[in-house]
This record gives C-alpha cells, structure tokens and sequence, in this order.
C-alpha cells in the first residue's frame, strides 16, 4: 500500500434523530459503550461543510473489546429515517462478532430488524458465517463470524461478542470504476470485480431478489476493507442538504499517514487527539474524514 494511502477506520458517524434512544439500543443489544460524549464545535461542523449541525449532540461509542474503531451519533431533531440501499454513499456496516447466531439473535429481539438469515458465505468455503440486519436509523449491519483465515484477506477475529466495524459497503454507480478511483486517488490497492447476488438488497430496491450486482473491495490497513457494490440504474446519488450532513451512514474517519497540506488542527475530542482532519468527498459522493496521523503545522 502506498503512503499516503487511506488506512484505519476509526469512526463511522451517523445522523440520528434521537440520541438517547439509539445509544441506548447500540448499549443494550451491541454491548458498545460510551467512549465520549458532547456537542460538535462550529470549526468541526466547519471543516465538514455542514454549519447547521453545530451545537448538535454527538455520543462516541466503542464496542466491549474496546477497539478504537469507534461509531459517532449526531443528533438531528427531526432527520427523516433513511431508507436502506436508496441511493449512493455508506450504506452498511459489517461487523465482527464471535458467534453469528447468538449476536443475530440479540438484535433480531429489539429495534433491529432481520433481513438476511445467518447462513455460511459461499465464497469462503464455511471460514464465513454471516446474517444481516437494519437498525433503527435505516443502517444494515452485516454480523459476521470469522472462523478461519480466508486467503488474500486479512480478516479480525472478534475480541467480544460484537466487536468493531471492519468492512464498511458502498454503494455506486459502477463497482469497477469506484474501486479504480480509490486506487488512483489514494493508492489503495482493490480487487477485480464479480458478479453476486444479494436478495434482501434487490428487494429494496424493488428488483427480483436474484438480481445479479458488481462488487469489489479496496484494501484499507490490514483487517479493514471497503466494499464497493454497483448500484441499478434507478439508483442516484444521495441529497445532501445545504449545512447538513447526509443521512444514514454519513460519513467514515479514515487515518492516513504523515501531514496532507489541506488538512486542518482539531483540539478537542478523542478521535482527533494528535491529528489534523479533512474532509474529501468520494467518486459517488460518499463523505470521508481524512486524519492525519502525522501533524503538520
């Protein structure tokens, strides 16, 4: 991987329009916990271009193992819900855990909703155990259970029951082409493209659960990955409204290695400890929070 190449994922920021009550089914079905917890500042709501959330409330939480991949609520009174899979951008979460059933299980018995049974991945040859889930903010969570190494993958075993993000998917116009841009914009290296089919996400988009999609992946730092899957025709780019953030998933923090000269000092806050931050927006307008590891005067 080249230098300069995105590397950690350290936090996934979602739009909510309560905070209390989703912290509260992250902590009592995910087992995540506060890391931090306060109000965005007017030089970060600043930096990401969306004045209106400043004063918002933002909880920082960090799953049982303590990993430092963190997730990031923003309290938006009145957000309409997100609609899984409705158009371009972050749209789900896969998540390492130690028992696929157990943790599917869990959700499925408060405000998550079960779209894809627990089943072995295909293409893992049984190393992969995976079921898939909406939370209350419209996200999809894949829980996924790595029982053994999978070649050409560097994947994380889980240090709790659910554990941190690892893979976060995206959705665009053409999975060839993002996975192409990332590699020419930043250097991370992707994997050819194949055909798969996904029904729960066909059914969604009001297509036969059998609809073939193109996916990729780029590889991130080791154990971290995105997903790119190619989006039907009727499926656009995500609104955005002026000073806000986009809905659902909105935006990754992702760390890269020594200074970016675009990159700008935040004092406050565990996530920005030590870094200077940016944010980029991506082939299919998907919003990233570039961290620099390095800091630069």
């Amino acid at each position: 991987m080249s230098s300069g190449a995105l590397g950690k994922i350290r936090a996934v920021t979602l739009v909510c329009p309560d905070l209390d009550a989703v912290t509260a089914a992250y902590r009592d079905y995910l087992g995540y916990q506060d890391k931090e917890r306060g109000t965005i500042s007017p030089t970060l709501a600043t930096l990401w271009g969306a004045s209106q959330v400043t004063g918002s409330r933002y909880a920082l939480l960090e799953p049982a193992s303590r990993a430092d991949t963190w997730l990031r609520f923003i309290e938006v009174k009145g957000c309409a819900p997100y609609v899984p899979y409705s158009s371009w951008g972050w749209n789900a979460l896969e998540i390492t855990v130690q028992n696929c059933d157990a943790a599917v299980a869990a959700l499925a018995a408060g405000p998550f909703k079960l779209v894809g049974p627990v089943q072995e991945l295909g293409f893992s040859d049984g190393a992969l155990r995976a079921g898939q889930l909406v939370g209350p903010l419209g996200e999809v969570l894949y829980l996924t259970e790595i029982k053994r190494p999978v070649p050409g993958f560097v994947l994380p075993p889980a240090d709790s029951a659910i554990d941190r993000v690892f893979i976060v998917i995206l959705h665009g116009s053409d999975a060839e082409l993002g996975v192409a841009e990332y590699a020419k914009r930043f250097g991370n290296p992707g994997s050819p493209t194949f055909d798969v089919s996904v029904d729960f996400m066909a059914i969604y988009q009001g297509l036969p659960a059998d609809h073939s999609y193109r996916i990729g992946t780029v590889a991130l730092a080791p154990a971290f990955y995105l997903e790119v899957d190619g989006a039907p025709p009727h499926i656009g780019a995500r609104p955005v409204n002026p000073g806000h953030l986009p809905l659902g998933i909105a935006m990754l923090s992702i760390e890269v290695d020594g200074p970016r000269p675009e990159s700008h000092r935040i004092d406050a806050g565990a996530l920005y400890k030590n870094r200077h931050a940016e944010r980029v927006v991506g082939p299919f307008g998907e919003w990233i929070e570039i961290l620099s590891v390095a800091t630069a005067e």
